[in-house]
């Protein structure tokens, strides 16, 4: 008699997809991420790691290079808060890519399934704001992670990319 059956391995990961400003690539929206306590863990992992130089740096060059592309609108008074409320979102993202980079069982090109629910915790962390401006913030979580993941070199091609998805709005 069998007394354990194991159950057949459920893929933990998810394809790596450079983002979208309309959001069709964000991670938490495929079947496959994982909310609950990994995701949980997860977040907290990265929002430790959004304090470390390779965060900062991958913010500071996301801010630079794609913030001035993204289409949002502010006040002048309010300009110098959207802009750290958006580098803050870089900055979470690529605390979160920085965690998932540690994790060496995931193949080239796959993200851990519990870190695509760690961009979802994270984009629900942001306080509330309009639909656009939540757009944008959501497209630089998922930047931020992207970049590290894939590395510096990516981020020509995510500037070419927003800039033809802007220029057909």
């Amino acid at each position: 008699m069998k007394w354990f059956t194991p159950r057949s391995p459920r893929d933990r990961s998810i394809a790596l997809t450079a983002p979208t400003l309309e959001g069709s690539t964000w991670p938490p929206a495929d079947p496959a991420a994982r909310s609950g306590f990994g995701a949980a863990t997860t977040h907290r992992l990265g929002l430790d790691a959004a304090f470390t130089p390779e965060a900062h740096e991958i913010a500071d060059l996301l801010t630079a290079r794609l913030l001035p592309l993204l289409p949002f609108e502010a006040s002048a008074e309010d300009l110098p808060h959207v802009v750290h409320l958006l580098r803050s979102a870089a900055q979470a993202g690529a605390g979160i890519g920085i965690v998932d980079a540690r994790d060496t069982s995931l193949a080239p090109g796959r993200m851990g399934a519990d870190v695509a629910g760690a961009l979802g915790e994270a984009d629900r962390d942001l306080p509330p704001m309009p639909a656009s401006l939540r757009a944008c913030a959501r497209y630089l979580l998922h930047a931020g992670h992207h970049v590290a993941r894939v590395g510096t070199g990516v981020v020509p091609a995510l500037e070419a990319a927003l800039e033809r998805s802007t220029a057909t709005d």
